[in-house]
């Protein structure tokens, strides 16, 4: 996949029912955040966030909840027979407090890069700032460039098992999933749940959350087809 981060002062690109102009590393931005939270909306009131397995294996370890306790905090569905986990923000994140967020070594990515964006285009990818990302929270920061805040976000990592988990999606979506309840369980227990061994050996499984997500997507794209084949 790639993740090549390009700026076109005559480009724009639509997000939302919005124009959005991509932006570059070195491009100024002036953004702060934090672990002592604020009024602003990435934690509270707004949309869903779409957690991937990299992400939710995360989040299960960092609150100590097993999959099945995460399935009562988040919503599920189904969109052309993919399934998707997805965090709701409304009223406000499960894991928030009064202190700010619970689990902020281990936020998503979209929490990491809030009010900033990442969007696909063309198979490439930008980072963006959206209109709808009106961030209440924002504090006079020292100036700083795009690439410096996603340093401080810590993004790097996290952008690296997106992309794998783009180019994973993309494999399944050519299967032409059937939009079916079966389809649904076999990504749950095979794909998404941190609670399954990543492979039919789990007495060698990788200690690293990056290692076990990259072997459980090879594991699923050999274990998926003839799982659902034979439903």
């Amino acid at each position: 996949m790639d993740n090549t981060v390009i700026n076109t002062a005559l480009m724009t690109i639509r997000i939302a029912g919005s124009d959005a102009v991509p932006l570059s590393g070195p491009d100024p931005v002036q953004l702060t955040c934090g672990t002592t939270g604020c009024s602003s909306n990435c934690c509270t009131n707004g949309p869903h966030i779409i957690l991937n397995p990299y992400e939710i294996d995360r989040l299960c370890r960092a609150s100590g909840m097993s999959y099945e306790d995460l399935l009562d905090i988040v919503e599920t569905d189904r969109v052309n027979g993919f399934p998707l986990v997805m965090l709701p923000r409304d009223p406000a994140c499960h894991f928030w407090t009064d202190r700010g967020c619970r689990v902020y070594e281990a936020r998503p990515l979209a929490c990491r890069l809030f009010p900033l964006g990442r969007v696909f285009e063309n198979g490439r990818s930008y980072i963006v700032l959206p209109d709808r990302n009106l961030c209440t929270g924002l504090a006079e920061a020292p100036a700083r460039t795009v690439a410096d805040y996603l340093r401080e976000q810590d993004t790097e990592t996290q952008i690296r098992m997106a992309d794998a988990w783009i180019e994973f999606v993309t494999d399944m979506e050519d299967l032409g999933l059937s939009d079916k309840p079966v389809t649904s369980v076999a990504f749950h227990l095979l794909v998404y749940s941190p609670d399954t061994p990543p492979s039919s050996d789990p007495a060698n499984a990788p200690a690293s959350p990056e290692e076990r997500f990259l072997l459980r997507m090879a594991t699923a794209r050999r274990k998926l087809p003839e799982f659902l084949r034979s439903r």
